[in-house]
C-alpha cells in the first residue's frame, strides 16, 4: 500500500515538472491591435522594442503570451531602464492586463441596434491586476505603458520585462532613445478635449446593487465614489466640466435647485453646482465649465421644487413665450451674481446640444439680453450659418459638417463624432480599431480645430460593468472607461480608446512644438521638415479615418524620423552589431547612398531600399571589395521615411533614411 502511494506521488510530480517545463511563447505586438477573445497571435515574433520618445511622454505597447498548455503562477520582473549613470526608474513603467468587453459584431449607425443578440468579447479595458495564468485556448494580452519623466537626460536607455513562471523565463528587451525634446506637463497641453461627464450615472449603478446600504446624491461618500474616474479624466487632458443647471438637460439630474416660494417668488440654491466644480478643479480639471442647458432635451419644461406643495413640479415654459424668457431672464440674473463672487463667470458656458438653428435666435436673444458678456456653446449635426457662429464662444460640429469657416479668433473650436459614424468611431466592434481615438486628434489638426468632443465619458445604464452594448447604438458609444464592480471596492478602468486618444493629443502638442521650432529656424533643411510634416498632417482629411492606423503610423513615424537627427540609426534584426554601419547623406540629397560596412570585405552584399510601410521600391546586389558600397537610386525619391535594408551572409540590418 505504501509503495502504491509513493508511485501515485510520484507521478503526479512528474506530471507537474512535465506541465511546469512546457515553453511560453511571447512576442511584441501594435499597440493599436484589439484582441478577440480566443485569437491567435499572427506575425513575427519578436522580443526586442525599439522606439523614440520625448521627455514627459507616456508610451505604450502590447505584449502577447501564449502556450500549447495551461500555465499558473506567471509573474513579472521590470527592469529600470538604464544609461550609464542615468536611468528611468522602473516605478515608471506599468504593466496593465488586458480584460474582454462584451460588444457587437459589426458598427452601424444610431438606432440600429435594437437589441443586442450575439456578444462578441474584445479586449478594451486595462485592468492593473496582473494575470498570473494563461490557458492554451486563450493567449494573454498585456500593454507596456512607460512614463518618461522631464528630467530624463537625453540617450539610449535599455532594460527588459521578464516573465517568469516556466523552467526558462520570457524575456522582453526594451530599448528608449529619449531625444531632446520635452512634452508640457498635461495640465498645460493645449488640446480642447471634452468628454461629457455623467456622474448619477455611477451612483445609480452603486445603489442598484446595493440597495440597503445606499449612498446619497451629492454625498461626501457619492464624490469619494467618483474622484478616481474623473482624476482620471485630468490625466488624460480634460478641460471642461459638465454640469447641469437644469432637471433633465442630457437626461440628467439638475446640480441647481429651483425653488418657487410660497409667496410667488423664484430662487436658486447651488450649493451642489459649486460643491461640484470646486471638487472637479482640485482633481485638475479647470479650464471651463459647460453648463446643460437653456434649451435641449426637455426645452419646454422646467421642472422646479414647489414650496407651497413640498413637492417638485413643471413648470410648461416653450420656447419663445414669455414664460420661458421670464424664467430664464430670472435665473441667469441670479446665476451670474453667484458665478462672479464664485470667480467663475468667465470660465462658465451656457451649451447647447444639437439644437436646429431655427431655435437659436430665441435663445440668444434670451441669453444675450441678459448679458452680452454670456459665453454660448453648440454642438451642432448640421450646417451652422456664420451668422450662427459669430453668436458662440464653444463650437463643435459633427465630422462631416465641422467647419472653422465664419468662428473667428479667441472662440473654441472642435469637432465630435456621435452614432452616426461607423468609422472613426470609439466602437467595440471587430472592424474598428483604437487608433480612430489617435486618428481624432490628427484631424483636429489637420482642420485648425482647437481639439475633440464627444458626448459620454461614463453614462452607464447596464448592470454589467463589462458590457459596452448599452442603447440602441453600437457598442462603446455610452462610455470611455470601466468601473470594476457594482460594489466596494469599485475600481476605474482606463480603456484602449481612452489610452489611444491620449497619445493622439501627445501628437498633437508635439507636432504644435515642432511647427513653432521648424518655422522660426534658419536652417533651410528645417523648412523642407515642416513642409513634410504639413504634408503627413494634410492627409488626415474628413474621410481618412476608415484608415485610421495606416495614417497615424505614417504620422507618428514622420515626427520620430524629424527628432531623432542621428544619421543612422539601426535597427538589429536578427543578427548583433559587431561595427557602426552607416548609410550616408541622411537625409538623402541625390540618387546616391553610400554605405560602411566594416570588417566586411569580397562579399555580396543585399540591399533593398523600402517605403515607410515596407514596400520594396528597389533592389541590388552589390560587390564589397572594400568597407565601403554604393547604391543608386533609380527612381525619383519624393519627401518621406524610408528604410534600407543590408543583408549579407546571416547577417541583417535595417537603416531608416528621410528624404528632403
Amino acid at each position: 500500500m505504501i509503495m502504491k502511494l509513493v508511485c501515485i506521488l510520484l507521478t503526479l510530480h512528474l506530471f507537474s515538472n512535465m506541465i511546469n517545463s512546457q515553453s511560453l511563447q511571447g512576442s511584441f505586438e501594435s499597440k493599436f491591435k484589439r484582441y478577440q477573445k480566443n485569437e491567435s497571435f499572427v506575425g513575427e515574433e519578436t522580443q526586442s522594442w525599439h522606439t523614440v520618445v520625448w521627455k514627459g511622454e507616456r508610451i505604450y505597447k502590447q505584449i502577447v503570451l501564449w502556450s500549447s498548455y495551461d500555465i499558473n503562477n506567471l509573474s513579472y520582473d521590470i527592469s529600470a531602464l538604464i544609461k550609464g549613470n542615468d536611468q528611468i526608474s522602473s516605478s515608471n513603467i506599468k504593466l496593465s492586463f488586458g480584460k474582454y468587453i462584451k460588444g457587437d459584431p459589426e458598427a452601424r449607425s444610431c438606432s440600429a441596434y435594437p437589441t443586442h443578440e450575439v456578444a462578441v468579447e474584445i479586449i478594451d479595458a486595462l485592468s492593473n491586476e496582473p494575470h498570473t495564468s494563461i490557458t492554451s485556448q486563450d493567449p494573454l494580452k498585456l500593454w507596456v505603458i512607460i512614463d518618461v519623466p522631464e528630467a530624463t537626460v537625453a540617450g539610449v536607455y535599455t532594460g527588459n520585462i521578464t516573465v517568469k513562471g516556466v523552467d526558462t523565463p520570457l524575456i522582453f528587451n526594451l530599448e528608449l532613445k529619449v531625444v531632446d525634446y520635452t512634452l508640457p506637463d498635461v495640465s498645460n497641453w493645449s488640446f480642447h478635449l471634452d468628454l461629457w461627464q455623467f456622474p448619477v450615472n455611477n451612483l445609480d449603478r452603486y445603489n442598484d446593487a446595493n440597495w440597503s446600504n445606499k449612498i446619497t446624491t451629492w454625498s461626501d461618500e457619492h464624490f469619494d465614489l467618483i474622484e478616481p474616474a474623473y482624476r482620471l479624466l485630468a490625466n488624460v487632458g480634460q478641460k471642461v466640466i459638465t454640469t447641469y443647471i437644469k432637471d433633465g438637460a442630457l437626461g440628467a439630474e439638475s446640480m441647481v435647485k429651483w425653488i418657487k416660494k410660497t409667496d410667488g417668488t423664484w430662487e436658486y440654491d447651488f450649493t451642489v453646482f459649486d460643491k461640484y466644480v470646486t471638487k472637479l478643479m482640485s482633481w485638475g480639471i479647470t479650464e471651463q465649465i459647460s453648463c446643460f442647458s437653456p434649451v435641449g432635451w426637455n426645452e419646454s419644461q422646467i421642472p422646479y421644487w414647489n414650496e407651497s406643495t413640498n413637492q417638485k413640479a413643471t413648470l410648461n415654459a416653450p420656447l419663445n413665450t414669455s414664460t420661458y424668457s421670464t424664467r430664464w431672464n430670472h435665473f441667469l440674473t441670479a446665476f451670474k451674481i453667484h458665478l462672479d463672487e464664485k470667480g467663475w463667470f468667465d470660465k462658465t458656458v451656457l451649451y447647447l446640444d444639437e439644437v436646429s438653428e431655427a431655435k437659436l435666435n430665441n435663445v440668444i436673444s434670451v441669453v444675450h439680453g441678459n448679458d452680452p458678456d454670456w459665453k454660448l456653446g453648440i454642438a451642432y449635426s448640421h450646417g451652422l450659418s456664420n451668422e450662427s457662429k459669430s453668436h458662440f464662444y464653444d463650437i463643435s460640429g459633427i465630422l462631416e459638417d465641422a467647419s472653422n469657416q465664419g468662428i473667428t479668433e479667441g472662440k473654441v473650436s472642435t469637432f465630435y463624432t456621435s452614432c452616426t459614424q461607423k468609422n472613426p468611431n470609439n466602437y467595440i466592434t471587430p472592424e474598428n480599431n483604437s487608433a480612430e481615438m489617435t486618428w481624432m486628434c490628427w484631424h483636429a489638426l489637420s482642420q485648425g480645430y482647437d481639439g475633440y468632443l464627444r458626448w459620454a465619458y461614463d453614462y452607464w445604464r447596464l448592470s454589467d460593468p463589462f458590457d459596452a452594448r448599452d442603447g440602441a447604438h453600437t457598442a462603446g458609444d455610452f462610455s470611455m472607461i470601466y468601473r470594476s464592480s457594482n460594489t466596494d471596492p469599485v475600481n476605474f478602468l482606463s480603456s484602449l480608446r481612452l489610452e489611444m486618444l491620449r497619445e493622439g493629443i501627445e501628437d498633437f502638442e508635439k507636432i504644435k512644438i515642432l511647427k513653432d521650432a521648424l518655422l522660426t529656424s534658419t536652417n533651410p533643411a528645417d523648412h523642407v521638415k515642416l513642409e513634410l510634416l504639413n504634408s503627413v498632417v494634410l492627409k488626415f482629411n474628413k474621410t481618412s479615418g476608415v484608415n485610421a492606423e495606416e495614417f497615424v503610423r505614417e504620422g507618428q513615424n514622420v515626427i520620430n524620423d524629424i527628432v531623432d537627427v542621428t544619421s543612422s540609426y539601426i535597427i538589429p534584426d536578427n543578427s548583433y552589431v559587431t561595427g557602426k554601419i552607416r548609410a550616408y547623406p541622411n537625409p538623402l540629397d541625390g540618387n546616391t547612398v553610400t554605405i560602411e560596412l566594416p570588417d566586411v570585405y569580397n562579399k555580396k552584399v543585399h540591399v533593398a531600399f523600402l517605403s515607410s510601410n515596407g514596400c520594396v521600391i528597389q533592389e541590388d546586389e552589390i560587390d564589397s571589395f572594400s568597407n565601403t558600397g554604393k547604391v543608386y537610386l533609380s527612381k525619383y525619391i519624393p519627401k518621406g521615411v524610408y528604410f534600407l535594408k543590408v543583408s549579407y551572409e546571416n547577417r541583417s540590418y535595417t537603416i531608416k533614411l528621410l528624404a528632403l
